[in-house]
C-alpha cells in the first residue's frame, strides 16, 4: 500500500535535493523514500532499541539503589518453594 506525504521545505533545499537525485540517476521521490527507510528502521530494530532502553533503565535504577539485584541461585531457590 502506498501513501502520499506532503512536506514543506525551503526552495533551495528542494533544488539541491533534486540536483543530487539527478546526479545519482534517480528521482527525488526515490531519494526521499530511501532516506526515510534509513531513518525509520524495521520493527525488529525498533523492538531491539526498546529492549536496550528498558535494560538501561533497570541498570540505572539498580545504580540508584531503587532496584534490588539478586543472585540467580537465590531466585531459583525461591521459585522452587512456590506451588506448581
Amino acid at each position: 500500500m502506498q501513501a502520499r506525504l506532503t512536506i514543506t521545505i525551503p526552495e533551495d533545499l528542494r533544488r539541491r535535493a533534486k540536483a543530487q537525485a539527478a546526479l545519482e540517476g534517480t528521482t527525488l521521490a526515490q531519494v526521499i523514500r530511501k532516506r526515510l527507510e534509513e531513518f525509520a528502521p524495521d520493527w525488529e530494530a525498533l523492538e531491539d532499541a526498546q529492549d536496550l532502553r528498558a535494560a538501561e533503565e533497570v541498570e540505572a535504577r539498580i545504580a540508584r539503589g531503587e532496584e534490588e539485584l539478586r543472585d540467580w541461585a537465590e531466585v531459583d531457590a525461591e521459585l522452587d518453594t512456590l506451588p506448581d
